[in-house]
């Protein structure tokens, strides 16, 4: 009974959640601050109303019928791996699955998002998917090494457990080296500039989603933010893992003011950015790749 209220906490967290800071950080930080724009259409709950105007729409479909399943696989798979993250302090499957299963639905949901993409036809979203290809092999490496980075410091797998032998230390080089890692793969995972390359609506027209609408769009818009946010918890739950209490509602205050905090720091980011070429952004998560290697180095020597 407690494993089931927690689940359906986490995903009703996620759910809500993921959406309204979506529509935070674009009236008060891309709106306001980037572009000096004000008007209902940058309202705080602008993500919930295009939802539900994508909702009401005609999917109109092209492609086979992986245009249907794939969006509910991608937004099915992120719901999943919001099942393996400790947002109110406890994770409600972490006797069912550990860093290797986390990683595989989150991988599986970018994996549907670019089966969609190439099914269309279209060369634009082809462009979009094969950009998401060659960001996901490098970016899902540097998320699997710096998760791996505390699994070898804290000699187990499980997230319960890399979140407790982290929250015991004061300092540790190797989890800082492989935070930074995860920090920058995050940037790429949110899809905000300088690495919203597969979408880069001013060159391929949203790449991936260009041809996907209605209800099917909603799916994939709603996963997208689901994706941010899961990425968020994952760096506030294992990399800040201080301040918490043990008591149930405080600790998931505690989460929600990290994860959104990430969110406002990422959207700086954002606004401050200009776009990389797809060249560079390789380059650039090569060299983040080594960095959280060399940190699973330096917990095998000094954890």
């Amino acid at each position: 009974m407690i494993v089931f209220c927690l689940a359906v906490l986490n995903v009703v967290v996620v759910l809500f959640f993921a959406p309204l800071f979506e529509g935070f950080v674009r009236k008060y930080i891309r709106a306001n601050i980037a572009h000096s724009r004000r008007g209902p259409l940058v309202g705080v709950w602008q993500p919930f109303y295009d939802l539900l105007k994508l909702f009401s729409k005609e999917d109109i479909q092209v492609g086979s019928p992986l245009q249907v399943y794939m969006p509910i696989v991608c937004f099915g798979s992120i719901l999943v791996a919001s099942l393996f993250l400790p947002i109110a302090g406890q994770a409600p499957l972490d006797m069912w699955g550990d860093i290797i299963v986390l990683i595989y639905t989150i991988g599986l949901a970018a994996t549907a998002l670019v089966i969609t993409a190439l099914d269309t036809g279209s060369p634009y979203s082809y462009a979009g998917a094969t950009r998401e290809l060659m960001l996901m092999a490098l970016v899902e490496l540097v998320f699997i090494s710096s998760l791996l980075c505390g699994a070898v410091c804290a000699r187990s797998l499980r997230l319960s457990e890399i979140i407790l032998w982290y929250r015991s230390r004061v300092f540790s080089l190797p989890m800082i080296l492989a935070s930074a890692a995860l920090f920058l793969a995050m940037l790429a995972q949110f899809g905000r500039l300088p690495f919203d390359i597969p979408e880069a609506e001013q060159e391929i027209m949203g790449g991936p989603f260009v041809e996907v609408s209605g209800p099917r769009l909603a799916l994939l818009k709603w996963a997208m933010w689901m994706r941010q946010f899961v990425g968020a918890s994952l760096f506030a739950c294992v990399f800040i893992p201080w301040g918490m209490s043990g008591i149930f509602f405080f600790d998931l205050l505690i989460t929600l003011i990290k994860i959104f905090v990430l969110f406002v720091v990422v959207t700086v980011v954002e606004v401050l950015s200009p776009r990389l070429r797809v060249d560079q952004a390789l380059n650039f998560y090569l060299g983040v790749f080594l960095t959280s290697a060399i940190a699973i180095a330096v917990a095998y020597v000094a954890p």
